[in-house]
């Protein structure tokens, strides 16, 4: 026999508690935005980055935003070896990230708390936060920037991440990437940059709105012949190589099983910004409360690329005195300012024929 007996029906379905609800929707949320990113990073490797936040900013600030993209073949080797001078000189050698410089850092912060911090930010940290995210401070953005400084080291490679950093950083009064800050600056194409030229343009990267490239006071021009030491060493070292090729990797022969290792190169370092005059950088409102957190480990890692030149400066008798009368304007200096020329500059900057 059959039960023919009908079955009661089943009764609404209850709804998911609101909390579940939103939970449910933060995670597809997140999740979509992390796979747009990726999805972004991806098709950067081969596209020209559109724009970055850091320029729509500067727009809104009513700067006329001005960029001109091109390939790291119209950008002169100078340049490549001028910024890898100044602001990273283990660009080929790390993974993303300088652990070394940010241990360095955060002692040197921790010693000298309450003053103008230094930084351990590479080259991919800075391209990583000038393409995806924005300027100024916060974990979540910090920690994101971490984590695509990792997956562009992994997906662009070393020459992408130089091309779309020297075609993305910001060289003062809306100028963005190399060719629009040597058009402007010196009147020529990225591609004819001569080694002082590069170097004042390296010179002034982290503060480019306070610095001039074409007009430099007297610490840029110290500091750009500090740069051009490095950039001797970067060229003679091969430290350039991942971007510039084999001609500019190190022909120096290799010590032989049992012989003494060369000491390793000694680079000059840049010196420290002045406290005092126009050329003085005045500290962020958040750094001046000293951060008693030895735990943020991040918020050190990711310091941003303008804290990275405050190092020791070197004794260096034929620099112009970088403060004559501090706080004052100082027109004797100008006349001292390094001629349009490459003298002085490094011997051999581009590979032989």
């Amino acid at each position: 026999m059959t039960d023919d007996t009908p079955k009661p029906l089943a009764g609404p379905r209850r709804a998911a508690p609101l909390w579940r609800r939103l939970a449910v929707g933060a995670l597809q949320v997140g999740a979509g935005a992390f796979a747009l990113f990726h999805l972004y990073a991806l098709a950067l490797k081969v596209l020209p980055a559109p724009g970055t936040l850091l320029m729509v900013q500067r727009g809104g600030e009513g700067q006329q935003v001005r960029q001109d993209w091109v390939p790291l073949e119209k950008i002169s080797p100078n340049l490549v070896l001028a910024v890898i001078s100044a602001e990273d000189a283990k660009f080929c050698d790390h993974g993303g990230i300088d652990w070394d410089a940010i241990e360095k850092a955060r002692a040197y912060n921790k010693k000298h708390a309450g003053k103008k911090r230094r930084g351990g930010s590479t080259i991919s940290q800075q391209t990583a936060k000038n393409v995806f995210f924005w300027n100024g401070g916060g974990m979540a953005r910090k920690a994101g920037e971490a984590w695509m400084t990792y997956v562009i080291e992994a997906v662009w490679g070393k020459r992408r991440i130089m091309e779309v950093y020297l075609n993305v950083a910001e060289w003062g009064d809306g100028l963005f990437g190399a060719e629009a800050a040597a058009q402007a600056r010196f009147g020529k194409s990225a591609a004819d940059l001569t080694p002082l030229e590069a170097a004042r343009l390296a010179a002034v990267l982290p503060s480019p709105n306070k610095w001039s490239a074409d007009k430099p006071g007297p610490y840029v021009r110290k500091r750009t012949g500090s740069i051009q030491s490095r950039m001797r060493v970067v060229a003679n070292e091969g430290y350039a190589a991942c971007v510039l090729g084999d001609d500019f990797r190190s022909n120096l022969p290799k010590p032989q099983k049992g012989e003494t290792p060369r000491p390793p190169p000694v680079f000059e370092d840049l010196p420290d910004a002045p406290d005092t005059g126009e050329e003085a950088l005045a500290l962020p409102v958040e750094e001046t409360v000293v951060d008693d957190n030895a735990n943020d480990a991040l918020n050190d890692i990711l310091n941003s690329a303008d804290e990275t030149f405050n190092s020791a400066p070197p004794a260096d008798p034929a620099a112009p005195e970088p403060e004559a009368e501090p706080g004052t304007p100082a027109p004797a200096p100008e006349p001292a300012a390094d001629p349009p020329t490459d003298e002085g500059g490094p011997t051999v900057l581009t590979p032989p024929e």
